[in-house]
């Protein structure tokens, strides 16, 4: 889709431009080719950060435009360098450059690493592969050689680009620490596009505007061969040119629970807005969503394939047999998707459009997020249910931005369906995943409704999900303990328990589990229930034989009831946090402790009880122990999240949150003797 809008553009103009753009700019490049400063070849720690386990030293872009053939395109040359401080920054000698199939190419590239001796070892042409990634994408990859502490590696290559409406993002920020991020953009004044900051604001360092000597091909009509070329001439147009620099920038090191870094860095991201040829009118090219909802809805792997009759009839008689049993037209559309998340494989591929006619991907039972999704939306069509596509930009693409008109920031669709009087959302690929639990890479905040008549963005609220356990534990003097255990899950921890049962119905990896905790644990007369049905709880039974469950010291047994911990540490390691904490979904756990009291033994000591709350009653931490009349000992541990993004001003909260509830994981109950 990408490509169509100029392509209609061009095929307007009386002649195609010939362009040969002066570098930007009157400053010399930041770094030369093999040129490294002593002083950077010196660097044997970066001050600004002693734990960086490698620097990048600077890290270069220059993009300008090209019509030479009459086709538009733009090349960005990239030139990389980083600085190897310790044995754990050596994977930064594994590179992998992404690049389209189709329309996009890489070359003039080199690569080699720099020792601190001065010896300089090129990466040779026998060494870079090239894989396919996708039906799309391809993956050009490479190792630097004699890769050591205190080496330099660099490389460079010009990527050559027809996908002009959304121009190659620039990150300034990374993993690592950056000492220079520089990029230049020369663009012809017939192009406009907007500039998207995403993370730290980067400000335009410099900006110009130049007059610049172009070929333009005369042209001259013939009404039986049409267009010819003969010969050119020179003319003159404005282009625009900026530099964008930023110094000195820290790492930003992932943490967990968050959708994906590339939110948060710094980073520049461009998209053409309209055209305007000499002697040609204004074209934009950036619409509105009415419109791109619109033609969304008539494109040929997309609304075409929803609405195509052929292809409803055949998903008919494919269900014919499954809805005879329904009465009504909602029970008939929760049958359809039971049956087509039954025999339907997802391909691992995501997208929002088709790659082929739906037709092909029923008959093979299988195809990418968008091909599958659109497949339900032609059978919910086919019952006449209310339903419409929502584009979702999954968490690994990023959050979409909305207040621009950009199709390609999505990556995948969804359906939202009216059944029973309230909309939910549907989607295929997972035969263990009920309606209304949409895959977790889909809760990315917001997803927009494609609707001709009112197209709008709508929030994606995930559903609670919920664990609750009870354990009837009993521990004889040696320390031996015995666990009778009740488990019921619903919501996302449903489907991951289904899913295991479904693939290891003896229930091995409940034993696994266990033995992640206690490496003599054995666990025994495992049952299932509710696991075949699609929408309902599961429920586990089991018993659990542990060896060593407590320590017997003297007189004394030291036992830590919470015997299957939800978090085994803190996810939240840094002090402080510069950008949001974004939870997958709620979660309500509940754990509930019987610990029988030994047989010639009495409680000597119980942990505290607490309870935490979050601000805004964004969550709940309770941790209750008491003494029952039944000679039992109660341990209550409940966690509630019903907040899942925390900024980063309330990341102190969260992090405290969980530091206190680990602290209670680790205390123990202190039985002794009579």
């Amino acid at each position: 889709m990408q490509r169509t809008p100029l392509r209609h553009l061009l095929a307007l103009m009386a002649a195609c431009y010939l362009l040969s753009f002066a570098p930007a700019f009157a400053q010399k490049e930041p770094m030369r080719w093999g040129k490294v400063p002593d002083e950077e070849l010196k660097i044997l720690v970066y001050e600004g950060d002693t734990a960086a386990a490698a620097v990048m030293l600077g890290d270069y872009g220059s993009l300008k435009f090209d019509l030479s053939d009459g086709n538009l395109r733009y090349t960005l040359d990239h030139h990389r360098r980083v600085k190897i401080l310790k044995r754990s920054g050596f994977d930064y000698g594994d590179v992998a450059i992404g690049y389209r199939k189709e329309g996009e190419k890489i070359s003039a590239f080199k690569a080699q690493t720099i020792t601190p001796d001065g010896g300089i070892h090129p990466v040779t042409k026998s060494e870079i592969f090239e894989e396919k990634v996708s039906d799309n994408w391809v993956r050009m990859s490479f190792t630097f050689p004699r890769v050591e502490e205190g080496a330099v590696l660099e490389y460079q290559y010009s990527l050559t680009s027809d996908y002009y409406l959304s121009l190659r993002d620039w990150y300034f920020e990374r993993d690592i620490p950056v000492l220079h991020s520089e990029l230049r953009l020369s663009i012809p004044e017939w192009y406009d596009y907007i500039f998207l900051n995403q993370g730290r604001s980067v400000d335009i360092s410099e900006t110009d505007q130049r007059t610049e000597n172009i070929r333009v091909p005369n042209m001259v009509r013939s009404d039986v061969f049409g267009s010819q070329q003969r010969g050119t001439e020179l003319m003159q147009t404005r282009v625009n040119r900026y530099r964008f620099v930023m110094k000195d920038v820290p790492a930003m090191r992932e943490e967990a629970f968050v959708t994906t870094m590339d939110d948060y860095r710094a980073r520049l991201r461009f998209q053409l807005r309209s055209v305007q040829y000499p002697n040609s009118a204004f074209q934009p090219v950036l619409s509105d969503w009415h419109t791109v909802a619109k033609e969304l809805m008539e494109h040929k792997y997309f609304g075409q394939q929803i609405n195509k009759t052929r292809l409803q009839r055949q998903l008919m008689q494919e269900l014919e047999p499954i809805l005879a049993s329904a009465s009504t037209k909602d029970e008939k559309a929760m049958l359809a998707y039971a049956h087509l998340a039954k025999i339907m494989a997802w391909d691992e591929r995501y997208s929002f459009l088709a790659s082929d006619e739906l037709d092909k991907c029923l008959e093979l039972r299988r195809g990418s997020s968008g091909e599958l999704n659109l497949l339900l939306l032609a059978a919910l069509k086919a019952l006449e249910v209310e339903c419409y596509p929502l584009l979702v930009s999954t968490r690994e693409n990023g959050k979409p931005l909305e207040l621009y008109p950009i199709i390609n920031q999505f990556d995948h669709v969804t359906v939202v369906a009216n059944i029973n009087g309230k909309f939910q959302l549907m989607e295929l690929g997972n035969t263990v995943r009920p309606a209304g639990i949409p895959r977790p890479s889909t809760l990315n905040n917001t997803g927009w409704l494609v609707n001709p008549d009112n197209p709008q963005w709508t929030d994606i609220t995930p559903p609670l999900s919920k664990t609750a356990r009870i354990f009837q534990a009993s521990i004889d003097e040696q320390g031996k303990l015995h666990s009778e255990v009740k488990e019921r899950h619903e919501g996302y921890f449903a489907v991951d328990y289904r899913g295991e049962i479904l693939k290891d119905r003896e229930g091995a990896f409940i034993q696994n589990a266990w033995l992640e905790y206690f490496p003599e644990a054995e666990v025994q007369a495992i049952a299932f229930d509710g696991e075949a049905q699609i929408n309902a709880p599961v429920s586990i039974t089991y018993e659990a034989e542990v060896p060593g469950g407590a320590q017997a010291v003297g007189d004394f047994l030291y036992f830590n009831p919470i015997l299957a911990p939800y978090f085994t540490d803190n996810p939240f390691k840094q002090q402080a946090r510069s950008y949001p904490v974004d939870i997958n979904y709620p979660i309500d756990l509940q754990s509930i402790y019987f610990i029988n009291i030994p047989d010639g033994y009495a409680v000597e000591e119980l942990p505290e009880s607490v309870a935490v709350t979050l601000p805004n009653n964004g969550g709940k931490l309770e941790y209750r122990t008491s003494q029952t009349s039944q000679g039992q000992v109660q341990v209550i541990h409940r966690v509630t999240l019903s907040q899942i993004h925390f900024e980063p001003d309330e990341y102190p909260s969260i992090k405290n949150f969980f530091d206190i509830m680990l602290q209670k994981q680790g205390e123990q109950v202190v039985f002794k003797k009579r």
